[in-house]
């Protein structure tokens, strides 16, 4: 009995304290943006009030509509390649691991290296520090950022992580070729064409979820072609043939 307190404690903690800090941190994040971009503080954040409310009934509505359409899918072990359940699983899975955080994550058990991991993050970005504060003449220490490095270099061990290349590449083609070599382009367009492939994604998600993912309970599925395989992964990763 006390566990499932505990779970429940874990769960309400997630929604009032992590998820309040997580939403504070894109504000802060948008409200960098919007300085880059000469944005009024006060229309940046209104903008933010009314996406914020607009976007919670938005989500609520597209959750009861997949739920009650997709329920067989959600249900399942693997899902499918567009349905899973595997988010709403792993938030009750987090929350019943952390109830028994000593048994789970102390050190001797299971996964003591989550628990060490903190320790090692502070550790792990002094040694680039000490070389940027006494070697300031070899400015590549200045640009090696091992909390970011590390934090999305993660997301290539967990998961299905096949879109992370685009991240890299586009990154890369507007802050160091666009940046570098073609500075007024990168000025007049970088940043709008990143708020446009944003919010361009963000709509066509929920366009794709209602009118050919199934959604509202009818399936339309693409042409199967070379882009969209018939049969084995879509995203053309190796199979792993451990799985049958």
């Amino acid at each position: 009995m006390s566990t499932l307190l505990t779970v429940v404690a874990n769960m309400y903690f997630t929604t009032f304290t992590f998820n309040a800090l997580q939403q504070g941190q894109y504000l802060l994040r948008d409200l960098k943006l919007a300085q880059q971009n000469k944005l009024s503080p006060k229309c940046t954040y209104a903008t933010q009030v009314i996406g914020c409310i607009f976007g919670a009934c938005l989500n609520y509505v597209m959750m009861i509509s997949i739920v009650q359409n997709q329920t067989p899918s959600l249900l399942t072990i693997e899902g499918t390649p567009i349905w899973s359940g595997a988010n709403v699983q792993s938030f009750n899975s987090l929350a019943i691991a952390w109830s028994i955080a000593p048994k789970m994550f102390s050190i001797g058990a299971r996964y003591q290296w989550v628990t060490i991991a903190y320790l090692l993050g502070f550790i792990v970005p002094v040694p680039f520090w000490l070389m940027n504060r006494y070697f300031p003449r070899q400015g590549i220490w200045s640009y090696l950022n091992l909390s970011i490095i590390l934090w999305y270099g993660g997301y290539l061990v967990v998961g299905i992580n096949s879109s992370v290349f685009m991240y890299y590449y586009i990154g890369a083609f507007g802050q160091f070729y666009l940046r570098k070599y073609r500075p007024a382009y990168f000025v007049k367009w970088n940043y709008l064409v990143s708020a446009g492939l944003d919010g361009g994604t963000q709509v066509m998600v929920f366009l794709l979820t209602f009118a050919v993912a199934g959604g509202s309970g009818v399936s339309r599925p693409f042409p199967a072609w070379a882009g969209n395989p018939a049969s084995g992964n879509v995203d053309k990763c190796m199979y792993n043939p451990a799985n049958g």
